[in-house]
């Protein structure tokens, strides 16, 4: 199955046709040759944020075999506009077939509740189509993690605030110091600043592009979307809510947008274990359109 071989279906999904191309192949290969499949299961992380395509690539690998498709997801932590519903791919998790996961094990009550207060009004539709609301209910394991907030009157004071909480965390930390923070940022303009902050300040800095899982003692930089799947000790926001009211109200458009905002400020708030450091300043608050 030649067009199967080295395909990644869920990089960081390029805005191109070509990916939709190849798995569009792989598709009607998989389809049309199904005893061809060296595959007996396949066990699928992160479901949400694939293509429909891509699903219907992965369960055709396998068709309906017994135990042979694995999907864990969760339809709050999309981080890509779009979606689908499973039953479209044609995989059916009615009855026993589909399990709800409700133990988090990386976040105290504190963080979460910060994390849940972003999307208590976004209800989302999770994998079988059902409506949930933005705030369930989840058994926690973890109790030890804060949410530190500060606001600052100009970008230079909030960054400063920012730099002596690294510092802070640092000449606290073990015999890594940098290796236990992250700063996660929401767009390439903000990542390109912070990159400069940091190296200017002397701070080592490991890109989440090129994070392979091994200890570091460099302090993480990437995305919010690189970020996914990944956990820190001490996470660091800078200027968290800048970007979740852009645009003019009103337009359907704009609000899938806020909401798709909301939902990666979400994802990136949940990396936290110990500490999740929010900066804000003040004059993004107060240039806000109005709801």
């Amino acid at each position: 199955m030649g067009p199967l071989r080295g395909l990644r279906t869920e990089p960081e999904r390029p805005r191109g046709s070509r990916l939709r191309r190849h798995l569009a192949l792989a598709l009607k290969e998989a389809r049309e040759h199904p005893d061809r499949s060296p595959y007996g299961a396949v066990v699928v992380d992160e479901v949400q944020d694939l293509s429909l395509v891509g699903v219907r690539l992965l369960h055709a690998l396998v068709g309906d075999a017994p135990d042979g498709l694995l999907l864990i997801g969760d339809g709050q932590q999309s981080v890509y506009p779009g979606g689908f519903r499973l039953s479209d791919a044609g995989v059916d998790i009615r009855g026993s077939r589909g399990q709800v996961l409700r133990v988090n094990y990386r976040n105290s009550k504190e963080i979460l509740d910060a994390a849940l207060a972003v999307v208590a009004e976004d209800a989302f539709e999770d994998l079988d189509g059902v409506r949930v609301p933005g705030r369930r209910e989840v058994d926690l394991t973890y109790h030890d993690g804060h949410v530190v907030r500060v606001t600052e009157d100009t970008v230079e004071e909030h960054d400063r605030a920012l730099l002596e909480a690294l510092h802070a965390h640092a000449r606290s930390g073990p015999a890594r110091p940098w290796g236990d923070s992250a700063v996660l940022c929401p767009s390439w303009a903000a990542l390109r600043h912070y990159q400069h902050l940091l190296t200017r300040a002397g701070i080592p800095v490991c890109p989440l592009e090129q994070y392979d899982g091994q200890p570091v003692d460099a302090l993480k930089l990437g995305s919010y979307r690189r970020a996914k799947g990944l956990e820190f000790k001490h996470v660091h926001l800078p200027r968290h809510d800048a970007e979740l009211h852009g645009g003019a109200p009103g337009s359907e458009t704009v609000q899938e947008r806020r909401e798709l905002a909301r939902s990666q400020l979400f994802v990136a708030m949940t990396r936290a274990r110990d500490t999740l450091w929010l900066g804000s300043v003040r004059a993004d608050r107060e240039h806000r359109p109005p709801e």
